[in-house]
């Protein structure tokens, strides 16, 4: 077998173990919509509860987003991801076998969502780092498709769950039923992560972890990248302040960008989903199918994105995709409040209409904000303040998801899925003003992006 034959496979190697990756992040945080009808309907916990429970995969990642790229460096690329999927194999039982002692499910949950946070940071970092520059690109999509292709294969999952055990509001199913049901959800995750643990043993490591570890420029000759990147290794530290005068508007932008798409509740009603389309008035297993298409919908127009992104613009496509969003939201809000306030009983054709605003919203999400907003921030971030400023915006990401997936059920509970959904569409015409304010990067250089905000501040 000779270099290019080996090196090939090699590469085919990472792509396997890079989508493995996004699945268990997409896995992560898509599993629980449908186990958490199971566990409302057991009763063994209060609502307040049950949001903390959704809610701890966020806080695990929140905690992730503050030590990740510490660890990475000290540990290395590969040590890191050997980790995460070791994590998230120690969770599930833990979330499995403690449905009845919360603290323990609690903190199941916050491993789980910190395996899936170290990974989302670890993963693209070192496939940037390891492959050629040629393919770069398409490893990281590959990692970004496979973590939407996780959320639909959790929600397909799910729909065989319900099917095989029944759904969660079916009269005839035991509380014996429904515990199995809860746990089946979750168990199955372990098939695809074992296989992502056993494949991370034999990566290489990454070749510029390396270099900066031994003080060199070049890295083993084992490795698919034999030289990293000489401004890795030889660019002189910089000392500049993200609080400088013409860093404070980009800083300003990723803040504001990264917030509002939790603030539109992406997040929240993701995890959500099958109880919200129960409460619209599918019965059944018609709830689970409707989560199962809409996170379809996701994982398909992303793709179609994909084409559009650089021939549209980034801040083009934000922009639309904000505005139909919020247009979404608001009609979700609509339908709940024509339910909760004026008497329309909630039966299959409000379920349906809901369903039909949530493919609405969904589209013109992945269209705009679900593709665009990392794209954007990296491209607007200068990169003498990417790494803090980048870090302090995911950190309000992360803050403001897990806060919202919390207090979700106690908020609906006191005031109705109504006023939930008019909060993110309030928060969608706030994304979509912030969006006017960002300039288009399509085309343009980080240079020239740096010299338009130094325009600014003069």
């Amino acid at each position: 077998m000779n270099s290019n034959e080996c090196d090939n496979r090699r590469i085919w190697f990472l792509l396997v173990v890079a989508g493995l990756g996004g699945l268990l992040y997409g896995v992560d945080f898509g599993v629980i919509a449908a186990a958490e009808p199971y566990m409302k309907a057991l009763g063994v916990y209060s609502d307040a509860q049950i949001s903390h429970v959704v809610g701890a995969v966020l806080l695990g990642g929140l905690l992730s987003s503050v030590t990740a790229g510490w660890l990475c460096d000290f540990f290395g690329r590969k040590r890191m991801i050997v980790a995460s999927s070791a994590m998230f194999l120690v969770a599930i039982p833990i979330v499995c076998l403690s449905l009845d002692t919360f603290p323990v499910l609690f903190a199941g949950r916050v491993l789980q969502g910190m395996s899936a946070g170290y990974m989302a940071v670890v993963m693209p970092m070192y496939l940037t780092e390891t492959l050629p520059a040629d393919i770069r690109g398409r490893g990281t999509g590959v990692f970004q498709f496979c973590l939407g292709l996780g959320l639909v294969v959790a929600a397909t999952a799910g729909c065989l769950v319900a099917t095989w055990y029944g759904a969660a509001d079916n009269k005839s199913l035991d509380a014996a039923g429904m515990s199995a049901a809860w746990s089946a959800n979750f168990w199955w995750t372990m098939v695809p992560v074992a296989v992502l643990f056993a494949g991370s043993l034999r990566l290489p490591e990454s070749p510029v972890w390396l270099a900066r570890r031994n003080g060199k420029g070049i890295a083993p000759p084992n490795h698919l990248t034999t030289q990293p990147p000489n401004h890795l290794i030889t660019q002189p530290p910089d000392n500049s302040s993200l609080f400088q005068r013409r860093y404070v508007i980009p800083f300003l932008l990723a803040v504001l960008v990264l917030t509002f798409n939790k603030t539109t509740g992406m997040s929240s009603f993701t995890s959500y989903l099958v109880t919200i389309l129960h409460s619209a008035g599918f019965e059944g297993i018609f709830a689970n199918w409707g989560q199962l298409a809409v996170k379809l919908t996701n994982m398909l127009v992303t793709i179609a994105a994909a084409a559009l992104v650089d021939k549209k613009g980034r801040t083009w496509l934000l922009k639309v995709g904000t505005g139909g969003m919020t247009i979404g939201l608001a009609a979700i809000g609509s339908v709940f409040l024509a339910i909760e306030r004026f008497g329309v009983e909630a039966n299959n054709f409000t379920g349906l209409l809901t369903m039909f605003a949530f493919f609405f919203m969904q589209v013109f999400y992945a269209l705009g904000p679900g593709l665009c907003v990392w794209l954007v921030l990296s491209e607007l971030m200068p990169l003498r303040i990417r790494a803090n400023g980048m870090a302090i915006a995911l950190f309000m990401n992360q803050l403001v998801a897990w806060g919202l997936a919390s207090w979700f059920r106690p908020w609906v509970a006191a005031w109705g899925w109504s006023s939930m959904f008019f909060f993110f569409a309030v928060n969608g015409v706030l994304y979509f003003i912030t969006a006017l304010f960002i300039p288009e990067t399509k085309g343009k250089s980080l240079e020239e992006l740096e010299r338009l905000f130094d325009k600014c501040s003069d």
